[in-house]
């Protein structure tokens, strides 16, 4: 019975993985994806026990929302994966945002990896508390799929807009554009970094098997 039960999880996990890969490949195709990640993704594909599920290589957007942040709501925007400059923060800013809230934000990197067991997902928490990442945690448990969201801290949040009326003047807008360029910048910058150790450390362990 444990034979067949440890059969069962490795087809479900074969499944659920075939699943993921091919998902990704339909999102590499319709450009769905940070084009920066694409070649991590792809050779993470390639390790036979952890896939990714999801991923976002850090951006800097600004949020449309109600005052009460409700997802229903809320939408991008605008949505940039990369540093941007005065003249585009205030463009955006003077368009008609129809009475909505409108919130600047920078986000990190954030991954989902997928593995079979939690024997394999501890494996990936070692490894993002050796990296030095504080914000990694199992969201996704039961036998055959195990999920670790792992994310970066460089993060920004804060409101410009309210009612369809500009809250700061440009010298504020001037400092947190600043700000939230910099945390753009060392998030990639801890991002490449991040990739190369992952592949480093996970890739070798396939190799030796």
């Amino acid at each position: 019975m444990k034979a067949q039960s440890s059969n069962s999880i490795n087809q479900r996990y074969s499944m659920t993985k075939k699943h993921h890969k091919e998902t990704l490949q339909k999102a590499i195709d319709e450009k769905k994806v940070d084009e920066i990640l694409i070649p991590f993704l792809l050779k993470v594909t390639d390790i036979s026990d952890i896939f990714t599920s999801s991923s976002c290589a850090g951006r800097i957007m600004l949020l449309s929302t109600d005052e009460n942040e409700d997802k229903e709501v809320s939408h991008f925007h605008k949505r940039y994966h990369r540093t941007i400059s005065f003249n585009e923060l205030k463009s955006a800013l003077d368009e008609d945002t129809k009475e909505k809230d409108i919130w600047f934000k920078v986000e990190p990197f954030i991954f989902h990896f997928g593995t079979k067991d939690y024997e394999k997902a501890k494996e990936i928490l070692k490894f993002c508390s050796r990296f030095g990442l504080k914000k990694a945690g199992i969201i996704t448990s039961k036998e055959g799929k195990f999920i670790v969201e792992a994310t970066a801290t460089q993060y920004m949040a804060l409101p410009l807009k309210a009612n369809n009326q500009l809250l700061v003047d440009d010298s504020y807008l001037h400092f947190i554009l600043d700000r939230g360029n910099k945390k753009l910048e060392a998030n990639y910058s801890l991002l490449d970094k991040f990739e190369k150790e992952f592949l480093k450390t996970f890739k070798k362990k396939e190799e030796k098997k």
